[in-house]
């Protein structure tokens, strides 16, 4: 009878039977906590192959804040090419695969492929179609919008456009990158069906950063992947340090940065070489083949102008089959009102 359990040890097991019923029931319904066992002492979390985690959160914050000063410089060259104001949003980053990256994207779609040294790993940038029709508009004259534009192939006149907006893009995402270590964009193609883009095997893990570009009359996606193994040997330099750079750029950086930009920026020069005054009788009659007689002589050097400003003084003469002008004084401020109050010069070419 020594086996037989007592009706108190019946009522023991029992009672442990249902708390241990009762707390599979609140893990079985708490669906947001991923469940975790204990074995063998050590804790076993579920593990999703499909959607590997090869970056660590504290990478993926580095990554985000690193391109947040990306997102401000495509801020102003957006604005710049659109002459309108143009925000820029990090809207997320997350890890994926490379398929599922493509099927997100639209065909058509308006991708760009490139290497990123000095890893020569490849990457994605795609610019939502709403974007894209928005700065053709914008640039051919209109109002900027995107409203009422069918899904289509650009035409050439169109890609290149863009072609031009890219590159500032990637100029911008190079001094994104320079603080944590000097980077060379280079072999960028562009691809109008996703499905083509094999840079890397479909289920690679890829990084994926989405940023929000809002105009006055359209918004869409910027999208940057990089494949894992184009940011592997990078990934241990995004360390506390380089955080602390990349969310508190200095003054000096921020200078240098558009100092760069400002560098590449077109400037229209104009050389003045003779100024005369004339009546309006006399020029109403001229006709092809007429002399007409400068106050300006030979020996007086030309004035040059820089965007309508005087800023220096040359000596005209020629480079080969080109005319040409070598500076031989600078302007100074207090006397550009001088030449500016000159009769408005008649230009020879």
């Amino acid at each position: 009878m020594a086996d037989i359990l007592s009706q108190e040890e019946i009522d023991a097991l029992l009672t442990g039977i249902n708390e241990d019923d009762g707390e599979k029931e609140i893990n079985e319904s708490n669906s947001e906590t991923p469940a975790e066992e204990v074995t063998g002492g050590r804790i076993v979390t579920p593990y999703d192959f499909k959607h590997p985690q090869r970056v660590n959160k504290d990478q993926l914050r580095t990554l985000e804040n690193l391109h947040d000063n990306l997102a401000r410089l495509l801020s102003q060259t957006f604005s710049g090419a659109m002459r309108a104001v143009v925000d820029v949003e990090t809207a997320f980053v997350d890890q994926t695969t490379y398929s599922e990256f493509i099927l997100g994207l639209s065909n058509p779609s308006c991708s760009y492929q490139f290497t990123l040294g000095p890893t020569n790993g490849r990457a994605v940038i795609d610019f939502a179609m709403p974007v894209v029709f928005a700065f053709v508009d914008r640039i051919f004259g209109g109002k900027g919008s995107s409203q009422g534009v069918d899904a289509r192939l650009l035409t050439q006149i169109e890609i290149n456009v863009i072609n031009k907006i890219l590159k500032r893009a990637l100029d911008d995402l190079e001094a994104t990158w320079e603080n944590v270590l000097p980077v060379e964009i280079s072999d960028i193609e562009l691809e109008t069906n996703p499905e083509f883009m094999q840079i890397t095997a479909a289920q690679e893990t890829v990084i994926l950063l989405a940023f929000e570009v809002n105009s006055t009359n359209a918004s869409g996606l910027l999208s940057l992947c990089y494949p894992f193994f184009t940011l592997e040997s990078i990934l241990p330099k995004l360390g506390q340090q380089t955080y602390v750079r990349s969310t508190r750029m200095n003054l000096e950086e921020l200078e240098k940065a558009n100092r760069n930009r400002l560098e590449k920026t077109q400037m229209e020069v104009r050389a003045e070489i003779a100024r005369g005054m004339a009546s309006f009788r006399n020029l109403k009659d001229l006709e092809v083949g007429d002399v007409l007689t400068m106050d300006t002589r030979l020996s007086e050097p030309a004035v040059i102008y820089v965007k309508d400003e005087p800023k220096f003084i040359a000596r005209p003469g020629c480079v080969g089959r080109q005319n040409a002008v070598q500076i031989t004084e600078q302007i100074d401020p207090g006397d550009e009102i001088v030449y500016k109050n000159l009769s408005k010069p008649i230009v020879i070419d």
